[in-house]
């Protein structure tokens, strides 16, 4: 095994799709109401890389997370592309086909992600599980908790957070963080090479329609565990609470509208 520090720039192929039409929180109901209250708690990116022991710890580990660009060798779209090492001096050295590179993010400890539910497009247009026009959420939902918090003022939540964050002494901004916020992209990574960053997930966790937002926090900003506790000021009149048995039972129907901006004004498009 070849171990080493690389020293890398942002290299950004894309930003995340920022659009959605829901944001909503799975979680138990004490957390929801800490929430309600306007506590944002955060674990950077490291913690979910490494989380072992937790109850929920399978549905929220995800091994890549604090992996900014997987490289390897391969055929893909009729081109094969192979990895090569060269030392100052030496010749090049071929590396073998099975070789994956993978470079982490910088300091992936101070690195911190809120993640939340979501009802938006991906890039393609696309609703996940969108069938025949209506959604229903997955029951696997109910493994992260007892209740769902709904946002129904996202504009109002954003600037909160916003007026939050450039009040905190102690947070920091990087192109690493491809915007800060957005929808989470799923991708099959069985035979993948490229950029993977803080927006793109294994496909098996399509199921928790992820939206997320994320930024930096020096240490001094986080607790004895590692985590940063951001008040954002209290979000009762802009949240609502529901059981999660409510929420997964009762699909919602999606009605697709075109409209056409006439004089400054939308006005809707009839096919």
């Amino acid at each position: 095994m070849i171990t080493g520090e690389v020293r890398m720039q942002a290299v950004p192929d894309r930003l995340p799709n920022k659009q959605c039409w829901m944001l909503f929180k799975v979680a138990n109901l004490d957390r929801l109401q800490a929430l309600q209250r306007g506590l944002l708690y955060m674990n950077s990116v490291d913690y979910f890389a490494k989380l072992e022991g937790e109850a929920g710890a399978a549905l929220r580990k995800d091994e890549l997370e604090n992996v900014y660009l997987k490289l390897s060798s391969g055929l893909r779209d009729g081109v094969v592309s192979e990895l090569v090492l060269q030392v100052e001096g030496q010749d090049e050295m071929i590396l073998n086909p099975e070789t994956v590179m993978t470079l982490n993010l910088p300091r992936p400890e101070t690195v911190m992600i809120y993640c939340l539910g979501s009802v938006s497009a991906a890039h393609d247009g696309k609703i996940w599980g969108l069938e025949n026009g209506e959604l229903r959420f997955s029951e696997r939902f109910r493994e992260f908790g007892t209740h769902v918090l709904r946002i129904t003022n996202h504009a109002e939540f954003s600037r909160r957070l916003s007026q939050a964050i450039e009040a905190h002494p102690h947070l920091y901004n990087s192109p690493f963080f491809e915007g800060g916020y957005g929808q989470v992209d799923y991708v099959d990574f069985s035979n993948y090479s490229g950029p993977i960053g803080l927006f793109r997930k294994p496909i098996e966790y399509a199921w928790q329609r992820e939206y997320r937002l994320c930024f930096g926090a020096e240490p001094e900003a986080l607790n004895d565990r590692g985590a940063l506790e951001l008040n954002i000021g209290d979000l009762s009149d802009i949240t609502q609470i529901t059981t999660i048995e409510s929420f997964t039972a009762n699909p919602m129907t999606v009605i697709p509208r075109k409209y056409r901006i006439v004089d400054g004004k939308p006005l809707q498009v009839c096919d």
